[in-house]
């Protein structure tokens, strides 16, 4: 809450404080809002009123091996991200972490079944608020941008908007290196190794403190139809 400047001349200023000096201070002058605020309004009702069980994401964390993260797949749809979302998938589960991979297209025949092309906004809501209730259970959810239709920046602001404080790892599949590039955490142009690249992911993951030693042990289930 603040007041305006132009109403409230004593309560509609501010100061920055770094430590003990003062770093800077301004006025108030209006409200600024942006297409991230609804989002942010939904998150935060809906985790004040969040039903926890008794074990905790650290808990999961230590049980795991790793800490719930996303790692978004972005960029054009010839770049084979959905190849390298389930490369990434397999090295991870085949290291014992609890790692799924969130097709959007299988929301779409399912849970977006009763949307259009024209609400987009709703499609990613629903996709975040899924990548929300995964990462709840600590899992590693990798997913790709191939069936949201909406501007790259949009579609990953949405989702950190919904998703926070779970760390989103952008990870950018461009055709070449020509021209301005957007801002992620890795860039991969035409590649042609991928094993290089799902490398290069899992040190990423391991450098921001996601990824710790894989768990010990592992339990042999034998499954039949």
């Amino acid at each position: 809450a603040f007041d305006l400047y132009a109403q409230f001349e004593t309560t509609g200023r501010f100061v920055l404080v770094d430590e003990y000096d003062v770093a800077g201070g301004g006025i108030i002058t209006e409200l600024v809002q942006d297409d991230q605020e609804d989002f942010r309004t939904e998150a935060r009702e809906r985790d004040s009123a969040w039903v926890k069980g008794d074990v905790g994401a650290e808990d999961r964390a230590q049980h795991y091996g790793h800490r719930a993260a996303v790692v978004l797949l972005t960029g054009p749809d010839v770049t084979a991200k959905g190849f390298l979302a389930r490369k990434l998938e397999t090295v991870l589960v085949a290291e014992g972490r609890h790692a799924y991979l969130l097709a959007p297209e299988n929301l779409q025949r399912g849970l977006d079944a009763d949307l259009v092309d024209t609400k987009p906004d709703e499609i990613i809501r629903r996709f975040g608020e899924v990548v929300r209730l995964l990462t709840d259970t600590g899992s590693l959810v990798i997913s790709t941008t191939n069936a949201l239709k909406e501007p790259m920046k949009h579609i990953v602001q949405t989702v950190q908007t919904l998703v926070n404080p779970i760390p989103v790892i952008t990870i950018h599949m461009a055709k070449d290196i020509q021209g301005p590039q957007p801002d992620t955490d890795l860039i991969f142009a035409g590649p042609e190794n991928f094993d290089d690249c799902t490398h290069q992911i899992i040190d990423l993951l391991k450098s921001r403190g996601i990824l710790t030693e894989p768990p010990r042990g592992r339990a042999d289930f034998q499954y039949s139809i």
